[in-house]
């Protein structure tokens, strides 16, 4: 039976309903025990804070007082997590392997290091600009009708649409 109940948290996908109803139950659980929105782009902050603690970025200085916050330990899950899955799946633990990008297009490892590290940089530069991340705005500002986290995150959708055809297009040979 525990088997069967690992087999179902950890390693079969969820339905896409089971997976809304667990983030939209952990909005309320983090106002109601830490009095936040849940977001990752803020844990990220904190890492940079643990890594550069002496930074002349005013904004770390000020918005990361916290180093060690809830959310660095929230980012560590989600990777330990992943890990996990992925394990318990007889998947191996850390792959560069992404799918379809990966089959079709054929880079050495270093060219594909760079061209997902800028794009990290890019994310983190939009998430810095937005005020927020994309789960951030899109889970808590919508639930809380914000009229700048619904203008992000259409945003956010326009801008991973055009994106991700104009990479269809230019680097994996058109449409399918």
């Amino acid at each position: 039976m525990i088997a069967t109940m690992l087999q179902a948290i950890f390693i079969d996908p969820w339905p896409f309903w089971a997976g809304g109803i667990a983030i939209g139950l952990l909005v309320p659980l983090l106002y109601y025990f830490y009095n936040t929105a849940l977001g990752v782009s803020t844990g990220y902050g904190n890492l940079v804070k643990i890594f550069f603690p002496t930074g002349r970025l005013q904004w770390l200085n000020t918005k990361f007082k916290e180093t060690w916050s809830w959310r660095v330990y929230f980012i560590g899950g989600i990777i330990l997590g992943g890990f996990i899955s992925s394990t318990l799946s007889g998947s191996p633990g850390f792959t560069s392997e992404m799918g379809r990008f990966t089959a079709i297009i054929a880079w050495p490892p270093l060219a594909g290091a760079v061209y997902f590290f800028a794009g990290g940089l890019l994310l983190g530069l939009g998430a810095r600009i937005a005020g927020g991340c994309t789960s951030g705005h899109s889970i808590h500002g919508i639930s809380n009708l914000h009229v700048s986290s619904i203008l992000a995150t259409i945003l956010f959708l326009l801008g991973g649409i055009i994106s991700a055809n104009l990479i269809r297009i230019t680097l994996m040979g058109g449409a399918w």
